[in-house]
């Protein structure tokens, strides 16, 4: 039986308008041509005017004379209601964020940020989550506790009833030389202390047994989660990074990606993303609108 995309795209019940900063570029303007092909949303787009060529009742261009000044409007237009999303277009990531968290924004929804990745990959049957890749780049235990949750709510907008959590090491057995080994079990112990009856968490546990039953049933691992993970935790930035970039470029997968613990979504893919992902993202993001 072949499985259903979660990229499907589906026309929102009501007019989904996504204002881009930095919208003056060749890829995001395909996306958006395609988002337009496909009836998913309006935009409004913020950048040099001279460089977004596009004309639809459905654009509206917004010109900017700087990466802050596009950055600004585009929260601001959120803020204001005028649009239902913020996207990041071609400019830093830092620069959205340092906006999004502008106290005057009130966009802020949790103590702490996150980005959230779902892949589509061929050689899995679901799909799978993983945090934080982008944004926090060595988060301590009540930090990762927050990323968890973080990625728990994304799950469960996306249908996912109750998320299986691995919190990823090196490692299954906590190592008194490996803190990422130590801090999965204090985070797994956490949630164990405070259960989520919607949800299941455990760590640490090493990347193949979080996906692999056969892997896991190698090293006598036996639980809910081991082999059948919904969400991957990583340890660091630097470890979600590699993994991100080895899913997409190694193995196929398709992406799109969501920041967690704000009020409005917030979609920043990275600027080598392919337009196919860029507009996954998009696509991700209309669907949870609302749930």
């Amino acid at each position: 039986m072949t499985k259903k995309s979660i990229f499907n795209p589906v026309k929102p019940d009501a007019n989904v308008t996504i204002a881009i900063a930095g919208a003056d570029d060749p890829v995001i303007l395909e996306v958006v041509e395609q988002a337009l092909n496909l009836g998913i949303a309006n935009f409004l787009l913020f950048g040099c005017a001279e460089s977004i060529p596009l004309q639809s009742p459905n654009v509206r261009v917004i010109a900017t004379h700087s990466e802050q000044e596009a950055a600004e409007k585009a929260a601001e237009a959120v803020v204001n209601k005028e649009a239902d999303v913020l996207m990041k277009g071609n400019l830093p990531t830092g620069l959205i964020l340092k906006t999004v968290l502008k106290r005057e924004y009130g966009l802020r929804d949790k103590d702490l940020l996150s980005h959230v990745s779902v892949f589509e990959i061929p050689a899995y049957d679901k799909p799978l989550i993983v945090s934080d890749v982008a944004m926090n780049i060595a988060p301590n235990e009540e930090e990762q506790i927050q990323i968890t949750l973080n990625a728990i709510e994304v799950a469960r907008k996306l249908g996912i009833e109750k998320p299986k959590v691995a919190i990823l090491s090196a490692v299954e057995k906590e190592n008194p030389k490996m803190h990422s080994s130590v801090q999965a079990a204090q985070v797994a112990a956490y949630f164990k202390a405070f259960p989520d009856r919607d949800a299941s968490v455990e760590g640490p546990l090493a990347f193949d047994n979080a996906i692999s039953k056969t892997a896991a049933l190698h090293k006598n691992i036996v639980s809910d989660v081991a082999g059948d993970a919904d969400i991957l935790i990583v340890p660091s930035i630097e470890a979600g990074n590699i993994l991100y970039k080895s899913l997409v470029y190694f193995a196929g997968a398709r992406v799109g990606g969501i920041i967690a613990g704000v009020k409005v979504p917030v979609i920043i893919a990275s600027r080598s993303d392919s337009v196919d992902n860029k507009l996954a993202s998009l696509i991700l993001t209309v669907g949870m609108i609302g749930k």
